[in-house]
């Protein structure tokens, strides 16, 4: 890890300059070093412990501690376009949603994101893994959903998680609106009906047996 302004956040830029000319081998010295140059929440027990794990170099210590406690740098991931298989379902059908995301970010995602549920009425959606996306690219990530039983507009919220759980980029959503059995029935019952040509009449009906 290199120690730059953007990596170590409060230290003392003029003190990392220093680095060159602290060639001492006292150990005491070196934790003294290590607390001043990051400030007053790193305490004489964590200084030495750090330095022990790095053979006392003064430098490879501070990387060890920033690489420790520093936030790991998140994926980036931005919605480019939504799509639901239904408008309008029975109560407890099976439809698909899916959605077009992007990375945004630098660097590639690793094969450990996954799609997950995170709020809004259950749907039984069940985690999907999502593969490894180089920077720049977009993909299609589509779930398998349970409508709810109850009639009525419903919505749910998904994200783009890391394997420790932690959430990526832009909150997905989907809306289903679940209409009852009766009403389903009479839209298949519509949806069967002959549909009039141009001058207003009903085309012709195919004799039918009995």
């Amino acid at each position: 890890m290199d120690i730059d302004g953007s990596s170590v956040g409060e230290i003392d830029q003029n003190l990392l300059l220093q680095f060159s000319c602290m060639n001492t081998t006292d150990r005491d010295e070196l934790i003294n070093q290590m607390q001043r140059l990051l400030g007053p929440t790193m305490n004489y027990n964590t200084a030495s412990f750090f330095l022990d794990m790095s053979n006392w170099n003064l430098q490879t210590a501070i990387c060890c501690y920033l690489d420790y406690t520093l936030p790991p740098k998140l994926p980036s991931m931005s919605l480019k376009a939504a799509q639901t298989q239904e408008a309008a379902v029975g109560p407890g059908a099976c439809f698909e949603q899916s959605w077009n995301i992007a990375n945004t970010g630098a660097e590639g995602w690793p094969g450990s994101c996954r799609l997950v549920q995170g709020g809004g009425e259950p749907l039984g959606a069940t985690a999907v893994y999502v593969p490894p996306l180089p920077a720049g690219h977009s993909t299609t990530v589509t779930l398998k959903l349970v409508a709810p039983t109850t009639p009525g507009t419903h919505r749910g919220y998904f994200h783009l998680v890391t394997d420790k759980g932690d959430q990526i980029g832009d909150t997905l959503w989907v809306e289903i609106t679940v209409e009852s059995e009766i009403t389903m029935a009479l839209v298949e019952q519509l949806a069967a009906l002959p549909v009039p040509s141009s001058n207003g009449q009903m085309p012709p009906q195919d004799d039918q047996m009995c």
